[in-house]
């Protein structure tokens, strides 16, 4: 069995603090260039394009587009371009195309329809001499180094960051900025929450299946939790947004099965919150909360604490090295390697 301290996606996570600084500050010109061109176009639509963790990063995007800035924003398909050729027209859009490896061919394809229709084509990767960067006029690089471990951690961290960034230039909006500012030492705090997860391990270890909850941004981040769950862990995970629980999945919920319940936004802790004690109630459920309010931990059989600090967009932070950490740790808690998870490839290819 593999030592936690041998373990790539390990000492990845723990990386991350510095990379989510140098990101933004290596950036910042091209963001400010970015945003400069978006204001004086009026540009009022963003698509977002992108597959696994990096569309999970994008989830987080288009709730701060929309959250922050008067935009509308949208998640591509990029089968209507590749496969179906479909006419959308771009030239009055901002799009950003995100990678890891940058070799995303669809992608590509729906920045490169994007760019020849005179809309604002973005690109993000962590490698630089890729496809993607051959769109160079907006692109931009995770500035993380080369990622070892197979399951994204640090890239999708950090393409969450810049988008993040790129939101605060767009609007102005301090708040945003402040939190953006904070994040690498929230994020550093974070670190101290792993003996809290080695405790409940043991709860998990033979567990077949888990379900995620969370609303807004943190269903957002649910969403890349579940994917870092399934591949390093081989846990079934399912997340589902608090809100859309009750329209039907409510009525098959299983007994016997952990439930996770993200709560570090105090915009829409109350929603989860409503969902977790119904369920506790009504289905007697096993249930763990994660979340920075100590009297909403009290309410679990189980929970994780935050740092105090670790509301709204620190919550989403706070939430993903929870997630990576878990994800991690169970992974070599059942028996497995979560730097060689089974039939993943770096750098995957989709058209």
């Amino acid at each position: 069995m593999i030592k936690v301290e041998d373990s790539n996606m390990y000492r990845e996570i723990h990386d991350q603090p510095q990379h989510v600084a140098d990101c933004l500050r290596l950036n910042e010109q091209k963001m400010e260039k970015i945003a400069k061109v978006v204001k004086e176009r009026q540009i009022k639509q963003v698509v977002l394009v992108g597959r696994g963790s990096s569309d999970h990063a994008n989830l987080v995007g288009k709730y701060a587009f929309e959250v922050y800035t008067d935009m509308v924003a949208t998640i591509a398909a990029p089968s209507v371009v590749t496969y179906y050729q479909g006419e959308v027209d771009y030239s009055k859009c901002l799009v950003i195309g995100i990678s890891q490896c940058g070799e995303a061919q669809d992608v590509f394809e729906v920045l490169t329809k994007c760019k020849n229709q005179g809309g604002i084509a973005v690109s993000i990767t962590n490698v630089r001499d890729c496809l993607m960067a051959g769109l160079d006029e907006y692109y931009m690089n995770c500035e993380c180094g080369e990622e070892k471990s197979f399951t994204a951690g640090k890239s999708y961290l950090t393409q969450m960051t810049i988008l993040l960034g790129l939101v605060a230039k767009i609007s102005g909006n301090v708040s945003l900025h402040e939190q953006l500012e904070k994040a690498p030492a929230a994020i550093e705090k974070c670190f101290a929450i792993e003996e809290q997860i080695r405790k409940i391990l043991p709860l998990y270890r033979n567990a077949n299946q888990v379900y995620l909850f969370g609303r807004g941004f943190l269903y957002a981040l649910a969403n890349e939790a579940e994917l870092k769950i399934i591949e390093a862990s081989y846990l079934d995970a399912r997340c589902y947004a608090s809100s859309d629980f009750y329209h039907g999945p409510i009525s098959m919920t299983p007994r016997f099965m952990p439930n996770i319940f993200y709560v570090a936004d105090s915009v829409t802790n109350e929603t989860t919150m409503d969902l977790h004690d119904k369920l506790k109630e009504e289905k007697n459920l096993y249930t763990m909360i994660v979340t920075n309010n100590e009297s909403y931990a009290k309410k679990a059989h189980h929970s994780v604490l935050l740092p105090a600090e670790c509301d709204g967009i620190l919550g989403v932070y706070g939430c993903a090295i929870f997630s990576q950490l878990f994800a991690c740790l169970l992974s070599i808690e059942r028996g497995f390697n979560p730097d060689f998870p089974v039939g993943l490839s770096k750098v995957t290819v989709t058209r």
